[in-house]
């Protein structure tokens, strides 16, 4: 199951009437945080989830991952189902990137990115036996990024951007066809969002990556992602292009606000403001 799929026609990631809830398993149905989702991820699209607080997102990135495993319905990559993938196996695959990463010790840079090679290796590597393969493989997850001229610099001591680079570069190390991310751009300064954003735009043209993105930022999330899927307490609204999923009667629905819509002036992507 380590291999590469040889199909690139195959959804790399379905979901069919998933259900999830935590808890026992009759707390989780009495009130589950995701309903019945089904959901086809397309090979090499960026894919955007909306949604407000409460409404599932991460949950279901994490389900992707695999972290957690619905009560109900079926989660199948590249055709097979979850099941019969190893985390191990799934990780080689699949990248995830959290909206906050907790740094207990003072990694530099390069030992950090360098950790994304652990899903290719066994036990052994782990007591530092890392390869020519495993440093040019993450020295280019560094070039990419951006953050190869601050390989020994701890990553508790660069800025907020530099660091979610630094954590998207780990990611790229894994060498993975599908990237997870649960609020890129959170927490950054505009020029940091924007650089975020065109970084992950610009992979997913270059390496053909499998993008799927959490973000509050229905802005941001229409610019730069191919499909949107709104989502309300589990179940989802609606989902297509942003042309159709950012719109007003929905997210009106959604938000509990009114909203006010245009167009953008470089790329006529709808765009959303809140009336004062």
């Amino acid at each position: 199951m380590s291999e590469r799929p040889e199909t690139p026609a195959l959804s790399p990631l379905r979901l069919t009437d998933v259900t999830f809830g935590f808890g026992r398993k009759e707390t989780a149905a009495q009130s589950p945080v995701l309903k019945n989702l089904s959901l086809t991820i397309a090979s090499g699209e960026v894919l955007g989830i909306l949604g407000p607080n409460g409404s599932g997102k991460s949950t279901l990135l994490k389900i992707l991952m695999r972290v957690l495993v619905p009560q109900q319905g079926k989660v199948e990559m590249f055709g097979q189902p979850h099941a019969a993938f190893s985390q191990a196996e799934i990780s080689r695959h699949v990248a995830f990137v959290p909206q906050e990463t907790q740094q207990a010790f003072p990694f530099t840079i390069n030992e950090m990115v360098l950790m994304g090679r652990y899903p290719h290796h066994n036990r052994a590597w782990a007591l530092g036996w890392e390869g020519a393969q495993d440093r040019a493989v993450a020295m280019q997850a560094m070039r990419d990024l951006d953050v190869s001229h601050l390989g020994t610099r701890l990553i508790t001591n660069v800025s907020g951007g530099e660091r979610q680079r630094a954590v998207i570069a780990r990611a790229l190390a894994q060498e993975p066809e599908i990237l997870l991310l649960d609020e890129p751009t959170a927490f950054l300064d505009l020029h940091h969002q924007l650089d975020i954003a065109r970084i992950i735009r610009r992979l997913n043209r270059e390496r053909g990556l499998t993008v799927v993105l959490v973000s509050h930022d229905l802005n941001l999330a229409s610019q730069y992602c191919d499909r949107l899927v709104l989502l309300r307490e589990g179940e989802i609204v609606t989902m297509g292009s942003p042309e159709e999923v950012v719109a007003g009667e929905s997210l009106e629905r959604v938000y509990g606000c009114p909203v006010l819509l245009d167009q953008h002036p470089q790329t006529g992507k709808p765009r959303v403001t809140l009336p004062v």
